[in-house]
């Protein structure tokens, strides 16, 4: 019986720690320019620098919300499935059910 209360007491903390993490969605990043970009990109539990190809899209595993800093442009925060863009030499956020068709 004790096995069985560790066990139960085991999956119990897993299911918190699954809960408490939050939910894991993805962030287009669009390169639309017709140069490459390094891009360095922050969330709660990591950095990792990039480099996008130009006219490239990227689908990025983001928990929460990220910050996308692209090299001589600019910075910008994105979540949940939002449009992250590089265009005409600029980074811009694109809400979720935004975009125009």
């Amino acid at each position: 019986m004790n096995l069985m209360k560790k066990a139960m007491t085991a999956l119990a903390t897993m299911m918190t720690l699954v809960i408490g993490a939050g939910t894991a969605t993805a962030i287009v990043l669009r390169n639309e320019d017709t140069e490459n970009h390094e891009v360095t990109i922050t969330s709660p539990t990591m950095t990792k620098q990039y480099e996008f190809r130009a006219r490239t899209l990227s689908f990025i595993v983001c928990v929460g919300e990220c910050e996308f800093t692209v090299a001589g442009i600019g910075t910008v925060r994105a979540k949940s499935d939002d449009i992250v863009s590089i265009r005409d030499g600029k980074v811009i956020t694109i809400p979720a059910g935004t975009e125009p068709e």
